[in-house]
């Protein structure tokens, strides 16, 4: 994880005291408290992401897999609650996917190919986050859109290509994947902070003439403000 990502968890939950979890005001009932925290869960908001993730490729339809690659995730989101429960939530991601292998290219035998791949990400998730207090488990999924911002091709010879150059114009320009994920939500005074774990499945060949698709797992810290 960048740096910055950490700076903002540090920050996040430093801000945060033994008593934030709801925002008590003299004299309110539990009905009165129970209903502000309602109406908490209920109202637009915008957040912000970072986290950490790890990619491969899966070869022929899955059989095989590609040396998988570390790498980060980082964005900003809307939050669309349907009800106390159900939400809808858009977001803008940043990813970096790809793997690593062993190919014979041909007239210059066996050698070691690492893929870069960058993506910027539109998942339309729908989430559900379960009532039980301050503290809350939540479920997602959803289709999620990819636009190709950079693709490097690096070989054990020391050569390097990159999209749209040197004879890699077969590496398609978008994804398609389907993403899934679950964690937990803390409410704290003025934000609600999450921990959430998240894997994305490609279901669309990243080269026009060979089946290879993205698979990635990632770990996600996010502050809804």
């Amino acid at each position: 994880m960048r740096p910055s990502g950490l700076i903002l968890i540090i920050g996040v939950l430093a801000a945060a005291s033994p008593g934030s979890a709801q925002e008590v005001v003299p004299g309110d009932s539990a009905s009165t408290a129970a209903s502000r925290a309602a109406a908490w869960y209920t109202r637009p908001a915008v957040g912000v992401q970072v986290g950490y993730s790890r990619s491969d490729i899966a070869v022929g339809g899955g059989g095989n897999l590609l040396n998988s690659r570390q790498g980060a995730i980082s964005g900003v989101y809307l939050h669309f609650p349907l009800t106390d429960v159900f939400a809808i939530r858009p977001e803008l991601l940043f990813s970096l996917k790809g793997g690593s292998t062993v190919a014979n290219l041909g007239g210059q035998g066996e050698q070691s190919i690492d893929i870069e791949l960058a993506y910027i990400e539109l998942p339309v998730l729908l989430r559900v986050s379960f009532p039980t207090g301050s503290v809350r488990p939540v479920l997602f999924g959803g289709p999620a859109m990819a636009i190709q911002v950079g693709c490097d091709f690096s070989f054990s010879d020391g050569t390097r290509s990159t999209c749209g150059q040197d004879n890699l114009n077969t590496v398609r320009g978008w994804d398609f994947g389907l993403v899934g994920g679950g964690g937990v939500e803390k409410r704290l005074r003025r934000a609600t902070i999450a921990l959430e774990a998240r894997f994305t499945a490609g279901t669309r060949s990243i080269l026009e003439d060979v089946d290879l698709k993205n698979r990635a797992f990632g770990l996600v810290f996010a502050v809804t403000f």
